[in-house]
């Protein structure tokens, strides 16, 4: 048996025991508690509802709050709600691309390495099992989520795994550089160039009763740092400091904003062993601003230095910290990423966004001539709800990549996605 398949297994055996326990949880209207109500399962019973201290953070394609399967103590102390997603993919590539759940334009091969070559694939990466659990305390809920997909390099992967009380969270969750909020649904995972969307192990604290309308996080996160040591050069990267991330959210009647900071460090040993820091910095900008007939717009704009493994586009390319050739330093260089995009619901249940993206990287001199400049990409996507819990997404992209000595590349990509939320 895989380690894949033997995930699988266990997971499954663990909703059947707990689902079998007699006499510790309730099925839908069949038990009643302990004062003779009888409780059921279903949306009504989510005391998740409830709680306004709750750190959640949904994306735009996220399982939905009122799905999954509920099973509530007889004393309606605790919840044990399980969720899944069953999530079908098809991708169909004019160029031969390495990634197929996101497009990143920095994989666009330019000049005469950029040829036609129709690339068709099929997969199941993005399907999703989780559980929450809640527990009713006098002073606030305490809250455990766990999510899984099945994305990661060996087909299992981690997305969200944390316990929160009141306003202290430590475990995985979104970054607070990140703001999931104003990213528009899309097909593919990594949303358009330039957006932010990253998961990372933090210990955070969320200041609530400030403003009702404002919510103010601080954060203490790790994320390793994304460069390449040449193997003439004997130093030694590792992370001494966590990044420190702070995030300011207002809400308002016309729609949110958000501004977001973050401090990372960056650690090592230099040439002769001697402990070495170089501190990057990175902010961020979005909204989402409601607009006539149901419309949105969606826009995000950030910036900084040793932030490149933040953008999906950048990520893994080793760029957030470089050697400059001639002098053998290592620098910083700058990244900045943009997006703006228009959703419109033509029915309850049809919906599209036109998307703009910019990706760029600014290097010191002397630049190779072969190095990334910036990326562009457009996107159009479209989501028809079927069925309550199930939607049929369609998404063209046409991106592009340009380098330092003017070379350029071209792709466009055709992704349909099928899924089933329970």
């Amino acid at each position: 048996m895989t380690v894949y398949t033997r995930h699988i297994f266990l997971t499954w055996i663990f909703i059947t025991f707990v689902a079998l326990i007699p006499g510790s949880f309730c099925l839908y209207g069949q038990v009643p508690d302990s004062s003779g109500v009888i409780v059921g399962l279903g949306p009504k019973l989510d005391t998740l509802h409830i709680d306004s201290t709750k750190i959640i953070e949904d994306a735009a394609l996220d399982i939905a709050q009122n799905r999954g399967l509920f099973i509530v103590t007889p004393d309606r102390l605790m919840q044990l709600r399980i969720l899944g997603s069953v999530r079908y993919l098809l991708v169909f590539d004019d160029r031969d691309l390495p990634k197929k759940n996101s497009l990143s334009t920095y994989q666009i091969e330019v000049g005469d390495q950029d040829k036609y070559l129709p690339i068709y694939y099929n997969g199941l990466s993005q399907s999703r099992l989780g559980f929450e659990v809640t527990r009713k305390k006098p002073g606030g809920n305490v809250f455990i989520r766990l999510e899984t997909d099945f994305a990661g390099v060996n087909g299992f992967r981690i997305r969200h795994a944390y316990g929160q009380y009141r306003g202290f969270l430590l475990g995985q969750t979104w970054s607070l550089f990140s703001h999931i909020k104003s990213l528009p649904a899309t097909v593919s995972t990594g949303g358009p160039a330039g957006s932010i969307s990253v998961r990372t192990p933090q210990i955070r604290y969320t200041f609530h009763g400030i403003r009702s309308s404002t919510r103010i996080s601080v954060g203490l996160e790790y994320f390793k740092p994304d460069f390449f040591i040449p193997d003439t050069i004997a130093i030694k990267s590792f992370q001494a400091l966590p990044d420190i991330t702070a995030r300011i959210e207002r809400s308002t009647n016309w729609g949110i904003l958000q501004l977001s900071g973050i401090l990372p460090f960056l650690s090592g040993t230099n040439t002769d062993g001697n402990l070495a820091f170089k501190t990057g910095w990175g902010v961020s900008f979005s909204t989402v601003i409601e607009s006539w007939g149901g419309g949105k717009w969606y826009f995000q704009a950030s910036g900084g230095q040793a932030i490149s493994r933040f953008f999906d586009d950048l990520s893994g390319h080793g760029l957030d910290v470089l050697i400059n050739p001639q002098t053998g330093k290592a620098y910083l260089p700058y990244t900045f990423g943009t997006f703006l995009t228009y959703e419109h619901h033509w029915t309850p249940k049809l919906f599209s966004n036109f998307s703009y993206a910019l990706q760029m990287l600014y290097l010191e001199d002397p630049v190779p001539d072969d190095s990334y400049h910036r990326g562009n990409n457009f996107r159009f996507n479209t989501f028809w709800s079927i069925v309550e819990g199930s939607r049929l997404g369609f998404e063209y992209i046409h991106a592009f990549r340009k380098n330092y000595d003017g070379a350029k590349g071209t792709a466009n990509r055709i992704n349909l996605l099928f899924y089933y939320d329970f």
